[in-house]
């Protein structure tokens, strides 16, 4: 899947646009993970521009992307599906589940932006929900679900956008 790659490959990237940071203890607690976000943003080049709402802003358009690239593999495979009802009918419940993660998840770009945590918090827990929902769509059938690394790898997305919004509040 080459799909994690990428979004690797752009998290690096906005990694080094924000600067390069130096002798960083990378402990994450409650009680100091605000202190690590200001001591990385301190370290950076561009202080400035290095925000912890643009760290929020990135993983939530991360998260989009990848549901909308969901939303395309899954027609993907129902094209391939064709004449198996029941695996067609998985994959509808999934496209489903996923369009309305995806409406959720462009619904959070406002609500970060009036810093409405509480929104962000439910909106962003119902699109992991969704993602558990698709998989679910296959447990009482002969199928494997094709979509265990995809809903895996994007409830860990929103779960980074919840961690990092949180921070925010």
């Amino acid at each position: 899947m080459d799909s994690p790659k990428i979004f690797n490959s752009v998290l690096l990237v906005v990694v080094l646009i924000m600067g390069t940071c130096s002798s960083i203890s990378l402990h994450f607690s409650e009680d100091n993970s605000k202190d690590l976000i200001s001591a990385t943003c301190n370290h950076t080049l561009y202080y400035e521009v290095s925000d912890l709402q643009g760290l929020a802003d990135i993983a939530l358009n991360v998260s989009i992307a990848y549901g909308v690239e969901t939303v395309a593999r899954i027609g993907d495979l129902k094209s391939e599906a064709k004449g198996n009802d029941t695996l067609s009918s998985c994959l509808d419940e999934c496209t489903e589940e996923y369009s309305d993660a995806v409406e959720n998840l462009q619904e959070v770009v406002e609500a970060l932006n009036t810093r409405s945590s509480e929104t962000v918090k439910t909106l962003v827990s119902s699109a992991m929900t969704n993602s558990d929902t698709c998989e679910e769509s296959f447990e009482e059938t002969p199928y494997a679900s094709p979509l265990v690394d995809r809903n895996q790898y994007f409830s860990k997305l929103c779960s980074n956008v919840l961690a990092i919004t949180t921070l925010l509040s």
